[in-house]
């Protein structure tokens, strides 16, 4: 059986081999989906046999944007972000792109969320870089706020958005006039907010993190009345885009939604 698969580390506990199986299940594909876990520094020695190996990969963090230089091509969102999270292995080339951004804003209209005016991103990894070029692109101002200044200043020249330190004043001020925050760092079992700093009613929050699914940042959000967007519908869209890279077909969204649903839901009650 021809098999696709997600790499990063940590991904033992990704819903995504149950979404996409469900997915493969669904259109009578003969396909499996399996997790390798592979750290930065071994990426490049693991990346001709992962090419032997499957017809196509989801790339997590944190190697969305390492893996990139390994590529026969790069299209699309990817190459103008330069963060990849699928790749297909097609005729002997390796190509990548990126569903990110178009998942985000997926997920975000499925919210019902009007087009943000003002988004501050916390992060500047791969998924910030996608998130962060996906809003710029439908009109937002986009703010990147980072606790490494330097990487942070480098994601937000990338994608043409504005970087500042994650201060408790400064991100503050931002925030006031702000009415989308998007959490694009790993943490979920606690806020990525420094201390101080208030979230107000007007605001929408979507946290990328989807394990917890109530993560802290949402549960804060959701005692003000803030209108929030789980980490799980970028999840669900941006599969789904992945999905017809690899294979060409229209994706079965519903099928793949309620398969993480039940994977998340399974692991909760362990």
């Amino acid at each position: 059986m021809r098999t696709i698969a997600l790499i990063g580390d940590p991904v033992s506990q990704s819903p995504s081999p149950a979404m996409h199986r469900a997915a493969f299940a669904a259109t009578g594909l003969d396909l499996d989906y399996v997790t390798e876990r592979v750290t930065r520094t071994e990426l490049r020695k693991a990346f001709e046999g992962l090419r032997e190996r499957h017809v196509g990969l989801n790339v997590t963090r944190p190697l969305k944007e390492a893996i990139g230089e390994l590529l026969d091509e790069v299209h699309g969102d990817a190459a103008r972000t330069g963060s990849v999270n699928t790749v297909v292995f097609a005729e002997g080339r390796a190509i990548g792109d990126s569903t990110d951004g178009a998942g985000f804003l997926a997920a975000l209209a499925r919210a019902g969320q009007p087009s943000p005016r003002r988004a501050v991103i916390l992060g500047a990894g791969g998924s910030a870089r996608a998130v962060g070029a996906a809003l710029l692109s439908s009109g937002a101002e986009v703010t990147i706020a980072a606790r490494d200044q330097q990487r942070g200043s480098a994601t937000a020249e990338a994608i043409g958005a504005t970087a500042m330190p994650l201060e408790p004043a400064d991100l503050a001020a931002a925030l006031e006039p702000a009415d989308l925050l998007v959490n694009a760092t790993p943490l979920g079992e606690r806020s990525p907010l420094p201390k101080g700093v208030a979230l107000h009613p007007g605001l929408t929050v979507f946290d990328l993190v989807y394990t917890p699914r109530a993560t802290r940042l949402l549960m804060a959000a959701r005692m003000i009345g803030c209108r929030t967007v789980e980490g799980v519908e970028m999840l669900v869209e941006q599969g789904a885009r992945s999905f017809h890279l690899w294979t060409g077909l229209r994706p079965p969204t519903e099928a793949m939604r309620d398969a993480a649903l039940a994977a998340l839901e399974e692991r909760a009650g362990v």
